[in-house]
C-alpha cells in the first residue's frame, strides 16, 4: 500500500473486527425517532427515511448520537436507494449529463441552522456523480464518479480537500483489476446499496467501503479531534433517495 490518503484495503484484513461488534443505535424508520429534518422534503414511508426534493443541493437531516462513547472505533452503516433526480431534464438524461450526490457529515458539534452549507467543525464524506461537459471544462476535480471528503470549518465555510481526499472511484477500482464504467452504475439504482463507514476516534482513521465493490475499503486518515461531535447528518444534492436500516456499532 504505497499511496497516502485514500487507498484500497482488502476485507480480509478487517474481518476479525466483525466478531466484536455491538449495535448501539438502530433506526428502522417506522418513525422519525431522533432524526430532525432540516432542509429538503423529508418523511417516513414504509420503513424508509425519504428525501424527495430533487432541486436542492442542501438537503439535510440531523441525528444526535446519544449514548455513543466517542472512544475506540465505531461503524456507521445504512442503506440508500435511488428514487429520482440526478439530471436537469429529459434532454440532459438522454445526453447522460448527470449530476447528483449524497453523503454523511460526521463530527458535528452543534446542529446547524435549517439552511447551511457547512456544519461547524466537521467532515462530510461524499459520493458525487457529475458527467456534465461544463464540469469537465471548468471544474475537473469534480468530474466523474468520485469519493470526496469536505472539510467544514463553520456553517458557511466548507470545501473539498485536495489530492487523495478527492478520488476517482472507477480509476481506483481499475488499479486493482475491477473495471466499471459510468453506464455500469445504473445497476446500483435498482436495489438498496449498503454504505459502511468505520471511524476510529483514537487514531482519526476512517474506512469507507466501496459501495460498487463490497469488500474493498477506502482508507481516509483524518483529524481525530474533528471527528468527535454530537451529531451526524445525512445530506443529498439534486437527488431524491430512500434511507433505511441506519445503525451504529461499537467495535
Amino acid at each position: 500500500m504505497k499511496k497516502v490518503g485514500l487507498i484500497l484495503v482488502v476485507l480480509l484484513v478487517l474481518a476479525p473486527l466483525a466478531l466484536s461488534a455491538q449495535v448501539v443505535v438502530r433506526d428502522n424508520f417506522q418513525t422519525l425517532g431522533d432524526w430532525q429534518p432540516a432542509f429538503g422534503s423529508w418523511g417516513i414511508r414504509g420503513g424508509m427515511f425519504t428525501q424527495s426534493d430533487v432541486t436542492t443541493g442542501l438537503a439535510r437531516a440531523d441525528r444526535m448520537l446519544r449514548n455513543v462513547p466517542q472512544t475506540g472505533e465505531i461503524e456507521i452503516s445504512f442503506n440508500v436507494r435511488y428514487q429520482a433526480g440526478g439530471f436537469a431534464d429529459a434532454a440532459a438524461l438522454r445526453a447522460q449529463q448527470l449530476h447528483a450526490g449524497f453523503g454523511i457529515q460526521i463530527g458535528v458539534d452543534n446542529r446547524p441552522p435549517r439552511l447551511a452549507w457547512g456544519a461547524g467543525n466537521s467532515y462530510l464524506l461524499w459520493l458525487n456523480l457529475d458527467t456534465r461537459t461544463t464540469t469537465m471544462r471548468t471544474s475537473p476535480e469534480h468530474f466523474g464518479f468520485r469519493g470526496q471528503v469536505y472539510r467544514s470549518r463553520s456553517n458557511t465555510s466548507m470545501a473539498v480537500m485536495d489530492g487523495p481526499y478527492n478520488t476517482d472511484i472507477l480509476g481506483a477500482l481499475a488499479e486493482v483489476g475491477i473495471n466499471l464504467s459510468i453506464a455500469d452504475l445504473e445497476a446500483f439504482l435498482v436495489e438498496p446499496v449498503r454504505i459502511r463507514i468505520r471511524v476510529n476516534y483514537s487514531t482519526g482513521l476512517v474506512l469507507v467501503e466501496d459501495p460498487t465493490a463490497p469488500g474493498l475499503w477506502f482508507e481516509v486518515p483524518l483529524d481525530a479531534q474533528v471527528l468527535r461531535g454530537n451529531y451526524v447528518s445525512l445530506r443529498t444534492n439534486s437527488l431524491a433517495v430512500n434511507f433505511s436500516d441506519f445503525t451504529v456499532s461499537r467495535r
